[in-house]
């Protein structure tokens, strides 16, 4: 079967890089299985992904997705949001393809349209990155909002958007976290059709413990403080990651022991009482293992989240996890195990449990080994090629 991955990028972001690590999964089944991508914004230089290498199509695309940006200005709608307003040349390289399977990734930032998707002639599945396949224009509601499962999207864009979406006719959805293979299952327009859980792979080889006490290129350096890694691929004041709710909690801690380390694309410039380090988003997976290595905590603060690389990664390189049980998350943590899932949004038991860790080195101890053990048994690529292999050998392609 040649499978044909769609995605906004190949690795700009946490859902392009899950879809990337997918396509290599899948082409790791060859010859049963080959798999290739087609992006607007490639990152990589992999031959087996495709763009269109035409100044002009990449400056429709970027001019169709500022348009939206710019229309979100004007909405009320205070979710984090994709509009898929315009038809993509992308539907026509699908149909004239001979492909096999189409799998649609995160197809937002105007990468195809719902009406392309419904146009599309070739067997296709959908792997849900966010909740934006089963909401109107949302990619992600609020925590406890389940306008999901009925459609009762009442702002305009967002109404239009479901609409449009009533009658598409995947083979299947592929979900990441059992979270959203619950949610999908429960909604108004995927209750009926194939809904398969299949966690994210982590690569092993990249991202393993490892003694690191200096990143001598990002100035990073071992001291007696311990470490704690917060990581956001956008800006680090995105309300959904939870920087805020983050900060409420360290504040209340002993500024001495700890210092804060936080990668994202955007400085974090926040009056806070403790040190803080900022770093800039980590691109190159080999330098983000080591600094996951150097630090002893990783801490997930969403408001709401579906499976995040993040805590894939930190966990396979043992690291103790402290996140709010949301979305996903409870996949990741296992409580008082490898790390702890905090009821939301209790910033001050959030931040009692951080300190546990913090002043207890046997428990961060035993949090690791428990967190390697976890990861081995759950997001390994070998575990999860299996998974895959299985899915593709039953689909019945029409």
């Amino acid at each position: 079967m040649k499978v044909l991955n769609i995605s906004y990028s190949d690795l700009f972001g946490g859902a392009a890089k899950s879809a990337y690590r997918i396509h290599k999964v899948i082409d790791s089944l060859k010859p049963k299985h080959k798999s290739t991508m087609f992006v607007i914004k490639k990152i990589s230089n992999e031959k087996e992904i495709y763009s269109f290498d035409d100044s002009t199509n990449q400056l429709l695309f970027k001019l169709k997705n500022y348009f939206g940006i710019f229309i979100s200005k004007f909405d009320k709608n205070p979710h984090p949001k994709s509009y898929n307003f315009f038809s993509s040349p992308i539907l026509k390289f699908i149909n004239n393809s001979d492909y096999d399977l189409v799998n649609l990734h995160w197809i937002n930032a105007e990468t195809l349209s719902i009406n392309d998707v419904k146009k599309i002639t070739k067997p296709f599945v959908i792997t849900m990155h966010d909740m934006w396949w089963i909401c109107g224009t949302e990619n992600y509601l609020n925590h406890k909002d389940k306008k999901y499962i009925r459609g009762d999207f009442q702002n305009f864009f967002s109404k239009m958007s479901y609409k449009k979406k009533i009658g598409l006719k995947p083979l299947a959805i592929v979900c990441p976290s059992k979270w959203l293979t619950k949610i999908s299952k429960e909604s108004k327009l995927f209750k009926n059709k194939k809904i398969v859980n299949i966690p994210y792979p982590v690569n092993h080889e990249i991202y393993f413990p490892k003694n690191i006490t200096k990143i001598k290129s990002l100035n990073l350096n071992k001291n007696n403080k311990i470490k704690i890694f917060f990581a956001v691929f956008g800006s680090s004041h995105d309300y959904r990651k939870g920087i805020d709710l983050l900060i409420k909690s360290l504040n209340t801690l002993d500024k001495e022991k700890f210092e804060l380390v936080v990668a994202s694309k955007n400085p974090f410039n926040t009056k806070v009482k403790f040190n803080l380090i900022n770093l800039n988003y980590i691109k190159n997976e080999k330098q983000l293992s080591k600094v996951y290595n150097l630090c002893d905590i990783v801490v997930l603060s969403s408001r709401l989240d579906n499976l995040p690389n993040i805590g894939l990664e930190a966990q396979s390189c043992g690291k103790p996890i402290v996140a709010y049980d949301v979305g996903g998350i409870s996949d990741i943590i296992n409580d008082g195990k490898n790390g702890y899932l905090i009821k939301p949004f209790n910033h001050k038991l959030y931040a009692r449990k951080i300190n546990n860790l913090i002043n207890d080195k046997k428990l961060r101890s035993k949090f690791i080994k428990n967190a390697i053990k976890t990861s081995k048994n759950n997001w390994s690529e070998k575990r999860i090629r299996l998974k895959y292999n299985s899915f593709l050998n039953n689909l019945i392609i029409r």
